[in-house]
């Protein structure tokens, strides 16, 4: 059973790493559960309990396989529980970094043209661009960001 476990939390690991919990619009208690996910797996993982997961204990991991390099930033030979957490990011950082990267000219505003080169972004554009001027503005896009999280999270009891 315990086997058939360790993919699946591994597969959480890696849609979760690298992703702002902020960005996902988590709540503290949603923040927290996962965190404990992460301290499962690691202890899961860490077959010698000596709070460090060698390479050897990664086989069979895909993503920590792939990524064994990069999540080991410091160049130790080994990842620590802290190496599986998420990189924490101030809030709106990464939306910051889209919104100027998709506004080409500069005009502080994402015309229909400049959305061409992010399929999801062209998909829901008429959502995003609520006033119907045709393009969208930081605002704008952070409404869409925002509808996006509420409709993915999980229904509350």
């Amino acid at each position: 059973m315990r086997r058939c476990r360790l993919p699946a939390l591994a597969i959480v690991l890696g849609i979760s790493l690298g992703t702002s919990s902020a960005a996902w619009g988590q709540t503290p208690a949603e923040q927290q559960s996962y965190q404990q996910r992460m301290q499962q797996l690691f202890r899961q993982l860490d077959r010698n309990s000596d709070q460090r997961l060698q390479r050897q204990e990664v086989q069979g991991q895909p993503y920590l396989e792939r990524h064994f390099e990069r999540l080991d930033s410091r160049r130790r030979g080994y990842l620590t529980p802290t190496d599986l957490m998420p990189a924490q990011k101030p809030r709106g950082e990464r939306a910051t970094r889209f919104f100027s990267q998709a506004d080409r000219n500069g005009d502080g505003r994402i015309d229909r043209r400049e959305a061409e080169a992010y399929s999801w972004l062209l998909r829901h554009f008429g959502k995003a661009d609520r006033n119907g001027d045709g393009s969208v503005d930081r605002q704008e896009l952070q409404g869409l960001a925002e509808q996006r999280r509420q409709l993915s999270a999980p229904a509350q009891p």
